[in-house]
């Protein structure tokens, strides 16, 4: 006979939550998982993304798999949705992410957004206006995320990047690869610490830098998940993570 397991979490008797995550993605589904409150489920569904990280390989991306992924995640019912790639909104600007964040919502029928949407609302959040922004990205979407950013109103004091061309190997960087990066972004008249990509286990050096800098930090994996729980009317605190998952 087989005997229920005392240690596994509860099952999603509060809310599912949906993440379309790129192929190569090893940080979002693990994490999610790990620090959802008891009773919500973290559910997926994958677009093919090769390893050869440019902007074309992005909007190809995103067009041949996209939508295909939103159908995929809805037939498990989810409170709510994330598009769990900030690189693919930002090397299309901020326009298409409008657009895209529309079509997200009409294909869904639930609350559903892109994770450069989830970030600029958690900046908003915690009032930061200018910013000292750090990512994993290749020269090329360095300098578009510099204009997405500045186009959706932020000033960008500090930037640095580790020029990381292949899309499975951002998830290389340990705590203290993320904290020496951020070092390098720092200005000390900056609002906000943002560090973005959603396969870059930035949440891990969230608390060391805003006890560090005095100043709130922004990722893109914490982002995401506070307005996945907030949408699906999960208004629980998480420790750990820095003011965003505890104070907003």
């Amino acid at each position: 006979m087989m005997i229920a397991n005392p240690t596994l979490p509860p099952m999603a008797t509060r809310a599912r939550i949906g993440v379309i995550v790129p192929s190569v993605n090893t940080v979002v589904e693990p994490w999610f998982s790990h620090v959802c409150p008891p009773g919500v489920t973290v559910h997926a569904a994958r677009m093919f993304l090769d390893n050869n990280l440019t902007p074309e390989s992005l909007v190809r991306m995103d067009q041949d798999e996209g939508m295909r992924a939103v159908k995929q995640i809805m037939s498990c019912k989810p409170a709510s949705v994330a598009y769990c790639c900030t690189a693919s909104s930002i090397v299309q600007g901020l326009e298409y992410d409008g657009r895209l964040n529309h079509e997200l919502n009409h294909a869904a029928g639930v609350p559903a957004f892109t994770a450069t949407r989830a970030i600029i609302e958690a900046l908003n959040a915690v009032g930061a206006k200018r910013l000292a922004v750090c990512s994993p990205y290749t020269q090329a979407i360095d300098d578009a995320e510099h204009v997405f950013f500045s186009a959706a109103g932020f000033e960008i004091l500090g930037s640095a990047h580790l020029g990381i061309a292949d899309a499975f190997k951002l998830a290389d960087p340990t705590p203290d690869d993320i904290h020496a990066l951020w070092k390098k972004s720092w200005h000390a008249d900056a609002d906000a610490s943002l560090i973005t990509c959603l396969n870059m286990n930035s949440q891990d050096v969230v608390a060391r830098i805003e006890a560090e800098s005095g100043k709130p930090v922004i990722t893109s994996t914490q982002a995401t998940l506070w307005k996945l729980l907030r949408t699906a009317g999960v208004q629980d605190r998480i420790e750990g993570f820095g003011v965003l998952l505890t104070e907003h």
